[in-house]
């Protein structure tokens, strides 16, 4: 098998004509490459216990502070003394009203900056923005939007709201953006959170996000090497792998990965994620997970990709690094073994294990040193070394109001128009006064969709809404509903993690589908919000069809306006239906 890297060069001369020829701030294109090795050695006074702490990305939670701190934060970190804190939305929500959630987050990074000996990375991922969990700040479309924008310009803005209102909390590492590409569309995991199916899509716009995040002072991360998205398994329930050959890896997912190396991102994290085509090794007539793989973490990433900056492992707590050895501790030891300089939200128990294992030689003390190497490489380029690093930079509301403006310029240039073959937009109420949102979700349409109501009915439109609209329901009142209302438009919203398990629609969800297409075709208008799919593969003959990829504010006042006939719908569709895909057979 051929493993040499011929992409490099390809990707580096790309890079240097998108520099070139884009519109971003000059001011701003010269980002640190953080992933160079420009060393300060002082890593080297650690001891051995305080170099294994900087390999650990603990999960903040009381009760484990209490468990192992007596409930002290700094009690802990003398214990068990970690580098980096996952500041988990869904552990934070809890302990305080939603209008404090900022302030939390920025007291909680105080907290565990006072008591820490040396600087920590504190991250969190908010793929959509800051304002998708915190009130106050701002929400975005997902890379997928992002991608249906085509713009270099607003792959950087995008980087630059969401980097510079996490930097406003105390967030200096985000765990984005995802890398790979969706070329199966019954993938539940990557879908509307990558960018296309398109690799030149994902190579020409992702540098530009990844430079605006560092600008910022914070950590890009590209997600899940070797590349998720050819087949259907989430990694959460098991296992997932990349099917493609090693040559086909290479112009596709490898070609995306090569390009932001190239351009200095700072950390790539491991997916659960085998790659046959390139691994050789088994464990139990098993290939192993890239999380698990010294050929893909270390030989592949670090070798021969020419990778200098930190690896960092996806959960740990996922099942698809589960059961290949006997229990979790040592399930986290061979991660660590095997390449990851950062383990995401391993027991606290590791430190203890890994430093009884060094000191008696049994993991050889250079594995140790290159991976605090690069942790500590990292933390220097983010200024976290420097005398003066202050952890939070406050934004004003001035800053934030601005960045809820480009939020929205984002919105209306990612909403695509996939067909209108009978002219039915736009939109006019001496025509199509009385108007029928059905919303297809696993939430209450009239929670989802409450702005798109408004903005319509703001414009004199007399607007419903109602979840689902199952054909077996309607019965033989299909023809008296369809003389009721002007149009009807039909809601898809399914993304991952809404709902858990599936992106494929089941009972009355899938039997609103029927009726849509039952409905008289000059009356119906299909969105889809999230998974862009139920439009291009399901509704293939519904007369009007829109994507959206969100369902944030500024999303739904930018398809309304398209729908009014205001703006013209300028986004393109970054993935075909007709895309190649795998069973994972």
């Amino acid at each position: 098998m051929n493993k040499t890297n011929t992409v490099s060069a390809i990707c580096l001369i790309a890079l240097i004509v998108i520099t070139a020829t884009t519109g971003c701030d000059k001011q701003k294109q010269q980002v640190k490459n953080i992933s160079s090795y420009e060393y300060d050695r002082s890593w080297e006074k650690l001891s051995i216990r305080e170099k294994i702490g900087q390999l650990v990305c603990f999960s903040y939670n009381k009760g484990i502070i209490t468990q192992y701190g007596d409930g002290a934060i700094d009690t802990l970190l003398s214990r068990y003394p970690v580098g980096s804190v996952f500041l988990a939305n869904w552990n934070m929500k809890p302990e305080v009203p939603s209008d404090s959630l900022g302030q939390h987050y920025q007291n909680t990074v105080q907290q565990f900056s006072k008591s820490s000996k040396y600087p920590m990375l504190f991250v969190e991922d908010f793929e959509t923005g800051i304002g998708s969990e915190i009130k106050g700040y701002t929400r975005t479309t997902s890379e997928m939007g992002m991608g249906a924008t085509n713009s270099e310009e607003v792959a950087y803005s995008m980087g630059d709201i969401i980097s510079m209102e996490a930097r406003g909390i105390g967030i200096n590492w985000l765990l984005h953006p995802i890398a790979d590409l969706n070329t199966n569309p019954s993938n539940f995991l990557t879908n509307v959170r990558a960018i296309s199916d398109n690799e030149n899509i994902a190579t020409r716009l992702l540098p530009w996000q990844v430079k605006a995040m560092q600008n910022n002072g914070v950590a890009a991360t590209a997600k899940h090497f070797p590349g998720d998205g050819t087949d259907f398994i989430n990694q959460h329930f098991s296992t997932s792998t990349m099917h493609l050959s090693y040559e086909d890896w290479k112009q596709k997912h490898g070609k995306v990965f090569q390009m932001l190396i190239d351009s200095g991102v700072a950390v790539i994290m491991a997916g659960h994620i085998t790659f046959p085509a390139y691994q050789q090794e088994k464990l139990n007539g098993e290939y192993l997970p890239a999380t698990l793989s010294k050929e893909l973490m270390t030989d592949l990433l670090k070798k021969e990709m020419g990778f200098k900056g930190v690896v960092v492992s996806d959960a740990l707590d996922m099942a698809g690094i589960s059961g290949y050895y006997e229990n979790q501790l040592e399930t986290e030891i061979e991660c660590f073994k095997a390449g990851a300089d950062i383990l995401l939200w391993p027991r606290l128990e590791i430190i203890d294990s890994l430093e009884m294992r060094i000191l008696r030689k049994e993991i050889p003390i250079e594995r140790l040193n290159d991976a605090v190497s690069r942790v500590w490489n990292l933390k220097k380029q983010l200024g976290l070394l420097d005398d003066n690093y202050s952890s939070i930079q406050p934004l004003s509301d001035k800053e934030l109001d601005e960045n809820n403006k480009k939020a929205y310029q984002i919105a209306e240039k990612s909403v695509t128009l996939l067909d209108d073959k009978n002219k039915q937009l736009p939109l006019d109420t001496t025509k199509s006064k009385k108007l029928l949102i059905v919303s297809v979700s696993e939430k209450k349409g009239a929670e989802v969709f409450d702005i798109m109501k408004k903005e319509l009915l703001k414009k004199g439109y007399e607007v419903e809404i109602r979840d689902d609209l199952s054909y077996f329901e309607l019965g033989s009142g299909l023809d008296s509903l369809s003389a009721k209302y002007d149009k009807f438009i039909f809601t898809f919203f399914s993304n991952p993690g809404n709902p858990w398990g599936t992106l494929s629609l089941n009972n009355t969800k899938a039997l609103s589908m029927w009726t849509a297409n039952k409905l008289p075709l000059n009356k119906v208008i299909s969105i889809g919000f999230g998974d862009p799919y139920k439009n291009l593969i399901y509704m293939p003959r519904i007369w009007c069809r829109i994507n959206c990829y969100q369902t944030d504010d500024n999303t739904q006042l930018a398809l309304v306006k398209g729908l009014t006939g205001e703006i013209e719908f300028t986004g393109k569709s970054p993935v075909k239906y007709n895309a190649p895909y795998y069973q994972g057979n």
